[in-house]
């Protein structure tokens, strides 16, 4: 006899392992792991008949879990992911019911609850957000190969989550916080990596990947052909440039940006990943999916058998539970 394909979650709560007690009373679950500009997060439903939950296992707020999914006979193998550590932020309860929400960053930690100002002077990204992440006692992993220097940084009123988003945001650099570290990296770097699997449909059942259900977007709203950057340095000088993809959209836009360059090739430089930031949600795909591979939050995917949307497409969030796994694609941009 064969036994059944299985997906199910360890969860240790303030380090110490709660599978036993959890097993019964666990209804659902879900894991959103996000490539960009939103927390990961963790929600547990449980059955809550007895009143246990209501009561003497009531979790706290602020209190820490621990979390690993297994996928179990799949090809004979048990497949292990470790989701990292999360903190209680939110429980909801209804009669026989209670929910609780955890997230990779507390709403109350220094880096999402406190509002500073800062300046840094002739310095780089990297050196700002190294700083930003000793002050929060956290570790920053740079994983972009541009390393942006300018004269002035400045953090005005703003959370460091929200101005770290910012300056990620400008130069076109994704920002993920997760595991007491805040990582950097440049999309164009992961769209360009290996694709970790082709997905196929329709899917039979000897695929990696079956896709359950999917539907798919393309538009040229908002989507422009080029982008223009100037600056004027005085009344007889002004630094400007202009990129245009090796296949641009078919519209006549053109992305205007007026900021502070030193030179034409900053100023190339910074019209090509404005225009990436402006064009990237052009193309996008929804999977549900049941597979035997744990998809991550950035890795890329090859799609074939969906006609015109066919193609490599990054993972811009991943969700996991025990039942299926919904994938957000955007489509990678070409030569740019």
């Amino acid at each position: 006899m064969i036994d059944s394909r299985r997906t199910y979650l360890s969860i240790s709560y303030n380090g110490k392992n709660i599978n036993s007690g959890l097993d019964e009373h666990l209804k659902d679950w879900i894991y959103t792991d996000n490539l960009s500009g939103q927390i990961d997060d963790l929600q547990i439903n449980l059955e809550d008949i007895s009143r246990k939950w209501l009561g003497s296992w009531f979790p706290s707020k602020g209190s820490t879990l621990n979390a690993t999914i297994y996928k179990q006979n799949w090809k004979g193998s048990t497949i292990k992911a470790p989701l990292g550590k999360f903190e209680i932020d939110e429980i909801e309860a209804k009669p026989g019911e209670v929910k609780v929400k955890a997230l990779a960053v507390s709403e109350t930690s220094s880096l999402r609850g406190q509002f500073k100002s800062k300046a840094w002077e002739k310095t780089t990204l990297k050196v700002v957000a190294g700083d930003v992440a000793k002050r929060n006692g956290m570790k920053l992993y740079y994983q972009a190969n541009d390393n942006p220097k300018k004269d002035r940084y400045e953090q005005e009123g703003e959370t460091d989550l929200m101005f770290l988003h910012r300056l990620c945001q400008d130069e076109g650099f994704c920002l993920k916080i997760t595991n007491k570290s805040i990582v950097i990296l440049d999309e164009e770097d992961y769209e360009r990596a290996s694709v970790v699997a082709t997905i196929i449909w329709p899917s039979n059942e000897t695929d990696e990947t079956q896709v359950l259900d999917w539907s798919a977007k393309t538009t040229l709203s908002g989507v422009y052909k080029s982008c223009r950057v100037e600056h004027k340095v005085s009344k007889k000088k002004t630094i400007k440039a202009t990129y245009t993809p090796p296949k641009p959209p078919n519209v006549g836009r053109v992305l205007i940006v007026k900021e502070q360059v030193k030179s034409v090739a900053e100023a190339q430089r910074l019209a090509r990943k404005r225009l990436r930031e402006a064009n990237k949600e052009a193309t996008t795909v929804w999977l549900k999916i049941a597979s035997e591979k744990h998809f991550y939050a950035g890795n890329t995917v090859n799609l074939k058998g969906f006609g015109k949307f066919d193609g490599k497409y990054i993972i811009s969030q991943a969700s996991h539970s025990q039942d299926d796994t919904e994938l957000k694609l955007r489509k990678c941009l070409e030569g740019y």
